[in-house]
């Protein structure tokens, strides 16, 4: 896999980037969500601070995140129990079988 050098604006400033030519993409579109979150903040919120606004962009993309993976977490937990009651279902069908 080689690496690629990318530039990304984020916020204005443009970061100058080295990655993996398959996590190009993500970097972009995360360079996409972050500067339309910081022009929703900046739409909505009289922050002066480009680094306020980019820590509450901050805030608001990982909170969203945790949240999704505790629902993730949460959506495993439900999967996996249905299917220990399916595992002991079988079992105990096979058993009556071999009866």
């Amino acid at each position: 896999m080689s690496e690629v050098a990318l530039k990304v604006i984020v916020a204005g400033i443009e970061y100058p980037l080295r990655l993996k030519e398959e996590d190009v993409t993500n970097a972009q579109n995360a360079a996409k969500l972050i500067n339309e979150k910081v022009s929703e903040f900046e739409r909505n919120y009289t922050v002066k601070e480009k680094r306020d606004v980019l820590a509450m962009v901050m805030l608001q993309i990982v909170s969203q995140q945790l949240q999704e993976d505790k629902n993730k977490s949460e959506e495993i937990s439900k999967l996996q129990g249905l299917l220990d009651e399916l595992n002991r279902m079988v079992k105990d069908h096979q058993v009556k079988v071999n009866q």
